[in-house]
């Protein structure tokens, strides 16, 4: 979610977060490092497991300070010894989804575990290639932050907490050189992957995160389109939310909250999307929306399509900007994976005294958090409408939980909001709650009791004030719910206050209905 925010694609991981992920100038260097569904550039091929083979080394029992791996086959047949024994009482018991643990076999590789630590691996543009230097510049570091700092940070939080079921978590960093140096991704994934073999990845490309998925190591971050489940299994875990039914509410709260489209001389609404990239994107073809749009009557007047390259973000927003005033573009929506972009085009319709209704949804990464919103232009974005997973100031009991913690470690450094922070605590924190859950369950940590941690996310867990979330894995063959959240809430942006409102509160929706038809009343679980 965040990886998305390198450049103008970038805009955003975690990705992820991945992605989210994952999640802004500094955004754009950061979402890096969250691929939350970016996609692959035309031509460009990443060596899959079965074109290079898998090695698996097979080490016992996994022994104190050996490190054990293997496919989660080969582990659940006794050809490679799991770290940890599973009670035979703990195995009888079902997933919350209803199938037994012991019984659940992935395909995932286990390895990046000794008795002492759990290595987990994460990607992003270390050496600020291309554009991200910029960017970073261009928003300061107390919006971009500190990315390795802010992992340490949660990882320590976790360790002094009881750890990965006593072990450590060990981040390791990598430099997948961001979409400015290319070069460097592929690198970056096989020494993630095959020569320091970690046992969880958070690529900050999809470049990096096909090729780990393509390894079988299990990915925060990476995709979920029902090809690359149908290929790899439940690859790309994350907080976003899935893609199909990310782009159904959207479709859903274009036709009854907005009601754009009813008539298009009048509410005629636009697409903004940016090109395909190597990261930073919705790993969506725009005919996926072009289609959900249409199931509700609706049909954009013109899709715009923006390039991957912060150098030219001002003349391309001013061209963008121009074509769409010209075409009466009434309602903008605007998909990528990160907000990058709108700074640059809100700037560019008011300089030109055009003034739409922008949306957007809670995938865009971090566009509906307040110290995004008002990079924007305010007598824009005083217009903007969008979706959101997050909960009102004051209405959850886990509010501000990344902050202190980062500044238990940290004190005021002014990094505390940063997107740095944000990505560290959506990375970190699920996935270790995900492996000590699965180490509850199974009485292992291993790729399958990982999944099986997820699996056990049933409405009750919270890294901050937002919804809750729910993953799925029923069987190895699927079908897979691999994103964490399914209902938003809509939020407007108040220039007076400068902030997000909530007016539909505490109303959210999976899909919106005719007269508020969709609503669901959440705070029963987050109130627990």
């Amino acid at each position: 979610m965040l990886d998305r925010i390198r450049s103008l694609e970038t805009l955003l991981k975690t990705e992820t977060w991945w992605r989210g992920l994952m999640i802004v100038a500094g955004v754009l260097f950061i979402t890096a490092i969250a691929s939350v569904g970016a996609i692959k550039p035309k031509g460009e091929q990443v060596s899959t497991g079965e074109d290079l083979g898998d090695s698996i080394s097979g080490l016992g029992e996994g022994l104190p300070g050996e490190e054990v791996t293997g496919t989660a086959e080969e582990i659940a047949g006794g050809t490679v010894g799991s770290v940890g024994r599973r009670s035979s009482s703990s195995t009888q018991g079902g997933t919350s989804g209803g199938t037994s643990a012991g019984d659940l076999n992935f395909g995932l590789k286990t390895q990046g575990i000794t008795a002492k630590e759990v290595k987990v691996g994460f990607s992003y543009n270390q050496a600020s290639c291309g554009d991200s230097a910029f960017l970073q510049a261009f928003f300061g570091a107390a919006t971009v932050g500190d990315f390795e700092k802010s992992i340490n940070t949660f990882a320590r939080h976790v360790n002094e907490n009881g750890g990965i079921g006593g072990r450590q978590f060990k981040p390791q960093f990598y430099d997948d050189g961001g979409s400015g140096c290319p070069e460097k991704s592929l690198a970056a994934a096989v020494k993630m992957a095959d020569e320091d073999k970690v046992f969880l990845a958070v690529p900050g490309l999809d470049v990096v995160s096909d090729y780990v998925i393509s390894k079988k190591v299990p990915t925060w971050g990476g995709r979920d389109l029902p090809e690359s489940l149908e290929k790899y299994g439940p690859n790309g875990l994350q907080v976003l939310q899935p893609h199909d039914p990310t782009l159904e509410a959207w479709a859903s709260f274009g036709k009854h909250y907005l009601k754009s489209g009813s008539t298009l001389e009048v509410d005629l609404p636009c697409l903004i999307r940016i090109e395909t990239g190597a990261s930073g994107n919705w790993d969506i073809p725009e005919e996926i929306l072009v289609g959900k749009m249409k199931k509700y009557g609706l049909q954009f007047g013109d899709i715009i399509v923006f390039k991957d390259d912060a150098s030219t973000a001002t003349q391309q927003s001013e061209a963008i900007v121009r074509r769409a005033d010209e075409k009466g573009c009434q309602h903008i929506y605007f998909m990528a994976g990160n907000p990058v972009g709108l700074v640059f085009m809100t700037q560019a319709a008011s300089s030109r005294g055009y003034f739409p209704t922008w949306t957007f949804t809670s995938r865009t990464a971090l566009t509906d958090d307040d110290n995004i919103g008002k990079l924007m232009d305010p007598a824009q974005w005083e217009n903007a409408i969008g979706l959101s997973i997050r909960v009102p100031a004051g209405d959850h009991p886990m509010e501000g939980n990344c902050k202190r913690i980062y500044q238990k470690y940290n004190g005021n450094d002014g990094q505390e909001n940063s997107v740095a922070v944000t990505l560290a605590c959506v990375s970190v924190l699920p996935t270790s709650e995900m492996m000590n859950r699965g180490i509850q369950r199974t009485g292992d940590l291993d790729a399958n009791s990982f999944l099986v941690g997820a699996d056990m996310f049933r409405d009750d867990f919270y890294y901050d004030a937002h919804v809750p979330m729910q993953y799925h894995f029923p069987s190895a063959k699927g079908p897979f719910k691999t994103k964490g959240f399914s209902h938003w809430t809509v939020v407007d942006w108040s220039r007076g206050e400068s902030r997000y409102l909530f007016p539909k509160y505490p109303c959210y929706y999976k899909t919106f209905g005719p007269d508020n038809a969709g609503c669901e009343d959440l705070r029963a679980t987050y109130k627990k």
